[in-house]
């Protein structure tokens, strides 16, 4: 307290002498306080009741009133304010009983030159306590607000480690609550993360908190939930895009994801198509039932084409009678006979409108990108005459625009019976190409490949025929052949010493079925192959589509003890932090960059990204596809593990390997 001339003082004393004494004390060291004096219980508590004083001074034994107890009074009813013992009678013990009771201090009336300097005292610290009461009160103040907002606040350090998230980030985060921030300073909308492992989406403000030095001290960010904006403005954008009657997306939105669709195309040397549906003699039905069951058969019908399309497929109501759909990442251009297949079977079973069955049609037409069109109004444009041509010649089938396209869809169907019987009739035989250490060049491995040697077409394309089990569901039995196959492959050069380890190919729906993992325990069994000696190669993409059912399964595979190696990496859209949560054990290097590297630039730097980070995360890496001596020399240069292409050598027969494998290694 800066002004003693304005110290509030209460006397708790039954000497007027020994206060006028005191006060002479204090006048002497610059302190003239207003002041009272209380000599019982009963003024003292009327005393505190009222004003409040800076300090209170106390006799410590007086005639019918005792000094602990006025200072358990004190205590009891302004604990702040500090209370000095001033007597002649009170001794060491009793002193130290006293400051344990809550005294502050005590004086002897024979040495009163103490007083000054110990009310002085009394009041400073009296004065810090109470600044340090109120910082931590509007501490406290603001915690409350903090924890009771539901926006979510943080703050972080400068290194991003989080120091504080509110109760409505915690309750949100739950167990997933974050350890670390990255905060930008500004204002955006990003996403944090929910405890079900959901983005909400927020509208963020992040503040850094500078010292004098305009160094950062600590970050700060308050993100307000926007989900229910978000939802508000999904519901426009959903009522602008959308057919009222179908729910259907309408012909605005066909086109921007058609446009979508064949700028990916475009960039991945890809294919798509657009498929037009227009139900046949709809206008008789129409003035036969009414309106009111021509809107119901249209409801029924977009359901059921709907339902008939592959996934990430879109469908569209395009006229009042017909239907369009988009066709995407097709594989070749005669994939969509398969879609239009689909569509029209949908159709077989009756409808039943207004208790009648009503038994319907389609005229489907399709063009392909690029062939028929390279934007959306050409192509719907060129699909939509193909779908006349059909009505026109009665109906109830599918053609392309350009002739020439049904008959290769329709060759495509005849191969697929081919290979239904080609297992049956031993058309197929797995060859195996060697992967080497980049190092030393000793064999460590061998890929299985399958072949296809068709009686009358000759060798069939794996890119060819692969696609086509895909879609069939023959890729079952093709892949728990190929698996069965190369673990008895493995057993025979394990028993004539050649320690080498098989790489399987698995595709997405092999992985993803019921039984798979039982089904390589069954084949490791029946071989009696070690499991680390067999290594599953699967693509990014079986690892990104429904992750957590894709790492339940790579959890089990690795309880097994084998090995598991993403192919074609880089193709896909794996993040690091995606990928570091996998158990996974060697990337593969997909093989278009290995074959551009030389060239420098970014196929380069992305193979060495590549490399860095597999061997950040503990896994091998491997380069497909290697050439040439140069790209050798580059991948060694960037520190990849293991290689495999025609430079080393070609997949061949097993019964062609044996001497190669006797010498163990390739010297390049």
């Amino acid at each position: 307290m800066s002004d003693l001339s304005a110290v509030n003082m209460l006397f708790v004393e039954d000497s007027p002498d020994d206060v006028e004494l005191a006060l002479r004390t204090l006048k002497a060291d610059g302190i003239r306080p207003v002041w009272q004096r209380v000599e019982s219980e009963g003024s003292l508590r009327q005393a505190l009741g009222g004003l409040k004083p800076d300090a209170i001074l106390s006799d410590f034994s007086m005639p019918g009133f005792d000094g602990l107890h006025a200072l358990r009074i004190a205590r009891e009813l302004t604990p702040e304010i500090p209370f000095i013992f001033v007597s002649g009678t009170i001794g060491e013990e009793r002193a130290i009983e006293a400051i344990r009771a809550g005294a502050t201090d005590y004086v002897l009336k024979n040495n009163l030159r103490r007083l000054g300097t110990a009310v002085k005292r009394a009041l400073a610290e009296a004065a810090d306590r109470s600044r340090t009461r109120s910082i931590e009160e509007e501490r406290a103040r603001l915690v409350e607000i903090l924890e009771a907002t539901s926006d979510y606040v943080a703050m972080a350090s400068p290194e991003g480690r989080v120091l504080y998230l509110n109760a409505a980030w915690r309750k949100l985060a739950g167990a997933r609550a974050p350890n670390d921030l990255l905060l930008e300073e500004g204002q955006s909308e990003t996403a944090v993360l929910a405890a079900d492992g959901a983005d909400v989406p927020v509208s963020q403000v992040v503040i850094a908190h500078r010292g004098a030095d305009g160094a950062v001290r600590f970050r700060s960010t308050i993100a307000r939930d926007i989900r229910e904006r978000k939802a508000y403005e999904a519901r426009l954008t959903y009522l602008a895009n959308y057919d009222s009657l179908t729910a259907l997306p309408n012909r605005s939105l066909l086109g921007d994801r058609a446009s979508l669709a064949i700028a990916h195309a475009r960039r991945t040397h890809g294919g798509c198509a657009l498929l037009v549906a227009s139900i046949d003699r709809f206008q008789l039905l129409n003035d036969s039932y009414g309106h009111a069951a021509g809107d119901a058969l249209l409801k029924l019908i977009a359901e059921r084409v709907s339902q008939a399309l592959r996934g990430g497929d879109t469908a569209a109501r395009v006229g009042a009678d017909v239907f369009a759909v988009l066709a995407s990442d097709l594989a070749r251009p005669d994939d969509v006979l398969r879609v239009a297949r689909d569509i029209r079977k949908a159709m077989t079973a009756p409808f039943g409108v207004d208790g009648r069955e009503v038994h319907v049609t389609l005229s489907v037409g399709a063009s392909v990108y690029p062939r028929d069109g390279e934007d959306f109004d050409l192509m719907l444009r060129n699909a939509d005459a193909a779908a006349n041509r059909v009505k026109d010649a009665g109906g109830n089938a599918f053609q392309f625009y350009a002739a020439d396209m049904t008959r290769h869809a329709l060759d495509r169907v005849e191969l697929e019976n081919a290979l239904r019987s080609a297992i049956g009739q031993k058309q197929l035989e797995m060859h195996y190409q060697p992967q080497i250490d980049l190092a030393s060049g000793a064999i460590i491995a061998l890929e299985a490949l399958m072949r296809w040697k068709h009686p009358q077409r000759g060798l069939v394309s794996p890119a060819l025929f692969i696609p086509i089990a895909e879609e069939s569901e023959l890729i079952q039995e093709l892949g728990l052949w190929a698996l069965d196959d190369a673990l008895q492959r493995a057993a025979q050069w394990h028993a004539a010493g050649w320690r080498v380890r098989v790489a399987v190919n698995v595709s997405a729906r092999q992985f993803r079925r019921d039984g798979f993992v039982q089904a390589v325990a069954n084949a490791l069994r029946t071989h009696d192959v070690d499991p680390a000696s067999l290594e599953l190669e699967l693509t990014e993409s079986v690892l990104i589509d429904d992750r957590e059912k894709a790492l339940g399964i790579l959890r089990e595979l690795k309880g097994l003890g084998v090995q598991i190696a993403v192919d074609d990496f880089g193709t896909g859209y794996s993040s690091l932090s995606y990928l570091s949560g996998l158990p996974v054990d060697c990337l593969k290097i997909d093989r278009a960059f290995v074959t551009r590297m030389g060239k420098g630039g970014r196929d380069a730097a992305l193979a060495q990204a590549i490399v860095s980070m597999g061997h950040a995360l503990g896994m091998r890496v491997l380069a497909e596809g290697v050439e040439t001596a140069e790209q050798l020399q580059l991948l060694r240069a960037q520190g990849c593990d293991e290689g495999q292409g025609y430079l080393f050598a070609k997949p061949a027969a097993p019964d062609a390997l044996g001497e190669l494998l006797k010498t163990g290694r390739i010297d390049v």
